[in-house]
């Protein structure tokens, strides 16, 4: 005589594996959503880079025109100078010149620095674009695999679902309705083997004898008593 729990325990396998399908269905949407997290945080390193060439380049912009209305400036005292009547006036031209030269200097020193920081600005933005132009063909290829996956792993599970309908209808109704009830409140498994020396194979406590042995009778469908899921003794 074929024990009932047989017929269950390969509904039971199936259900396994249609609850692992499912769980790598829910995740395609989130892993999809990490990628394009990633691709994200590139593309905002860019935008910083980006923002930071352009913050250089005025900055760069307003020293060359500081130094050309310097430059204005001296060309205007030199004149001036030219014009003077006294030696100080002269003298005092002289002293104007100078200070606006090394104002001149200070800033033609700064844009050196600017320019230098401008290259290095570029560099970043290009080797930004490079990253990003590859992940982009690079993410592109990754969704439309797991796009593809998806569609694959739904295809799949209603093969499976229908395969498992055909296999729940060779079960005893009854019995059938306590595994689900089970399986829906563990999630893992309904019905679980007895462990050599008699524990359960759920919460693999120590059970009675007389559950032991009642796990072999076919006629008999008993549960652990401290987890609750049906025990199982081929």
């Amino acid at each position: 005589m074929s024990h009932p729990l047989e017929s269950i325990v390969a509904v039971q396998k199936k259900d396994r594996r249609l609850m692992k399908l499912m769980r790598e269905i829910r995740d395609i949407p989130q892993r999809k959503s990490d990628i394009e997290a990633q691709l994200a945080g590139s593309a905002q390193k860019l935008e910083v880079a980006l923002d930071s060439k352009k913050h250089t380049e005025v900055t760069l912009k307003e020293q060359e025109l500081e130094v050309e209305s310097l430059k204005e400036r001296i060309t205007k005292y030199k004149n001036q100078q030219m014009e003077a009547t006294t030696n100080d006036q002269y003298r005092a031209f002289v002293k104007e010149i100078g200070t606006v030269e090394r104002e001149i200097t200070n800033l033609e020193d700064k844009e050196i620095v600017l320019m230098e920081a401008l290259e290095k600005g570029k560099t970043i933005v290009a080797e930004c674009e490079e990253k990003l132009t590859g992940e982009r063909a690079g993410i592109a290829d990754e969704l439309g695999e797991l796009d593809a996956r998806a569609s694959e792993l739904t295809e799949m599970l209603d093969q499976m679902k229908a395969d498992r309908a055909r296999s729940a209808e060779q079960c005893d109704k009854a019995i059938l309705q306590k595994y689900v009830r089970i399986m829906n409140n563990k999630r893992d498994f309904a019905i679980v083997m007895v462990e050599p020396g008699g524990h359960c194979g759920g919460c693999h406590m120590k059970l009675p004898p007389q559950v032991t042995n009642d796990a072999r009778n076919p006629t008999k469908i008993v549960a652990c008593n401290f987890c609750g899921r049906i025990v199982y003794n081929p």
